[in-house]
């Protein structure tokens, strides 16, 4: 029973030992930002039309009591204006003028989008570190005090004698 006691508590501080030590990992520490600006801008314009006019002369002459058009002298179209419609019916003059249908857009919107992304990332220097004869100091301590702790198991369990 003693034997079974020495090897489970020299088992035990064994594993006890070898799972404490570790050696210091950097740790890395990352940072993200992300940063996404939309722009939207109106923009607008104006569609100049130039002025435009058509025109028409005539002679007028007045016969039996009725005005009639004796002779036309000029019926000039514009740009987009066709000739006026001249018509003279029972002493009543009618001109018309007609113009083609214009439809003017005058604004559009436009979007930007900027993304930007940061990152940064930190690695933890550690400036104390062993060096390999400090380690191998450390583990002969260790095992030193192992052996010194089994010694002494052994020397309390001489004295000690279970009933």
């Amino acid at each position: 029973m003693n034997k079974n006691l020495n090897r489970i508590v020299f088992l035990f501080f064994s594993v006890l030992v070898l799972v404490s030590c570790s050696s210091p990992k950097p740790v890395l520490s990352e940072e993200k930002a992300k940063t996404i600006t939309i722009t939207e801008t109106l923009h607008d314009t104006i569609f100049k039309i130039e002025k435009d006019s058509s025109s028409y002369r005539a002679l007028l002459e007045c016969q039996n009591g009725k005005v009639i058009l004796k002779n036309v002298t000029q019926a000039e179209p514009g740009r987009s204006l066709k000739s006026p419609k001249v018509r003279l019916d029972n002493n009543k003059l009618s001109v018309d003028c007609e113009l083609n249908k214009q439809e003017l857009y005058a604004f559009w919107k436009s979007k930007q989008v900027k993304e930007v992304e940061f990152k940064t990332i930190r690695i933890t220097e550690y400036t104390n570190v062993l060096t390999f004869w400090q380690k191998v100091q450390i583990w002969l301590g260790r095992i030193f005090l192992i052996i010194l702790v089994y010694y002494a198991i052994k020397l309390v369990s001489k004295f000690y004698k279970p009933f």
